[in-house]
């Protein structure tokens, strides 16, 4: 073997782990970890999400290269960067934290997605400007590629939606859990009513565009062109109608993971930089805010896994008199909750780690090891004297 086809076969041998093992199953993304343990659960939801886009807008694959993830540590905010690598080709890198039941986390896949299609073997000119695509459209096509168990459905009373009012609504703040996640369903749902048809989903590829090095790109209209908005608001209405229905959307749990990771980010608000819910107490309009929280802890708990039940519990119950108790005691309570909230991260992820063990080391098909011993035909039972003596004694009733 010849220097240069060796160094080349130690060349795609490095990128290939850098890599994580490789691509996803349609070439979209190459996922690598930056030293982090455990990618597997997140590389199998990132195919079956790629699945999904493929599935509702019908593009081709193999449209160009692969989006390159970065795992991150969790905590971490995701980040999206396009760039031009020589010989004209388009790089795009996402870094992530690798938690699919963050929304951030289908929001930034399905825009790297979008913008993938969008650039595709054509590298971006340095410097020019990169299409920006509502957030109805990200969030929508985000929850779809990545279904979160324990959706809220869209309330909308007696009352029908103006599509053009929600179009021009603004996207609730991270806090908000319950907000963000109703506005993420009804966004969901218009994406759907809208790539229902192949008329649809021909409009919307075309709506997204494809990149011209001789024209300056800018962002698309809120609304994709081609879509007629009257029969798209109607199947979008009764989306929402069958989604609000207690017997078209089954209650569904979720996951003791996905509820840690839900009470951490919603106390978030308030522990953060070494806070305290006595702090709050100096702040003009606390009782609001205590309401507003203990009100997101209840949605919490009517959804969350029933591990994190006794968590939930106790910090309603700090939450409810954190107003007339000692601002030390609710200190030390909170020093309590920490606590109980990182074993109960540890349990969780033990869970997850479990669970990934069993589903991988079923075997669906049989080994074959046994199988002359079930072929083998029966052999007939012969019987000695004491055999004989026995039944005769059995059919005299003794």
């Amino acid at each position: 073997m010849n220097l240069p086809l060796l160094l080349l076969l130690l060349f795609a041998a490095a990128n290939l782990s850098a890599a994580g093992g490789g691509t996803t199953p349609e070439g979209s993304f190459a996922v690598s970890s930056s030293g982090r343990r455990g990618t597997t659960p997140f590389t199998r939801s990132l195919e079956q999400a790629e699945k999904r886009f493929f599935q509702l807008t019908r593009y081709s694959t193999g449209g160009g290269p692969p989006v390159e993830i970065l795992l991150r540590d969790a905590g971490s905010a995701p980040s999206l960067s396009v760039d031009a690598l020589e010989g004209g080709v388009p790089s795009l890198r996402l870094s992530l934290s690798g938690d699919p039941a963050d929304p951030e986390t289908g929001r930034f896949v399905a825009t790297a997605l979008l913008l993938r299609e969008y650039y595709g073997k054509n590298a971006p000119v340095p410097g020019s400007k990169v299409p920006h695509y509502p957030e109805w459209v990200t969030r929508g096509m985000g929850t779809l590629m990545f279904p979160r168990s324990g959706e809220v459905a869209p309330s909308q009373g007696n009352s029908t939606p103006e599509l053009a009012a929600f179009l021009t609504e603004r996207v609730p703040d991270p806090e908000g859990v319950t907000l963000l996640r109703r506005y993420d369903t009804t966004a969901s749902i218009l994406v759907r009513s809208g790539l229902s048809d192949d008329a649809g989903r021909k409009a919307f590829r075309e709506w997204v565009g494809a990149y011209d090095t001789s024209a300056s790109p800018g962002d698309p209209p809120r609304w994709v062109s081609g879509w007629d908005m009257r029969s798209v608001e109607r199947r979008w209405v009764l989306g929402l109608q069958s989604a609000g229905s207690p017997e078209d959307q089954p209650v569904r749990i979720s996951s003791a993971e996905a509820t840690v990771a839900d009470y951490a980010r919603i106390m978030d608000g308030v522990w953060a930089n070494n806070g305290s819910l006595a702090d709050l107490r100096k702040e003009k309009g606390y009782e609001f805010r205590l309401a507003g929280l203990a009100d997101r802890l209840t949605a919490l708990r009517l959804q969350g896994n029933p591990v994190a039940t006794p968590l939930i519990d106790s910090t309603l119950k700090l939450v409810q008199q954190a107003k007339r108790i000692a601002p030390s005691k609710i200190r030390s309570e909170e020093a309590l909750l920490r606590d109980q909230l990182t074993a109960l991260r540890k349990q969780s992820q033990g869970i997850a780690e479990y669970l990934d063990w069993y589903e991988a080391a079923k075997v669906p098909v049989s080994s074959g090891l046994f199988d002359q011993y079930l072929s083998a035909p029966e052999v007939p039972v012969r019987k000695g004297p004491v055999g004989r003596h026995l039944d005769a004694v059995e059919a005299r009733g003794w």
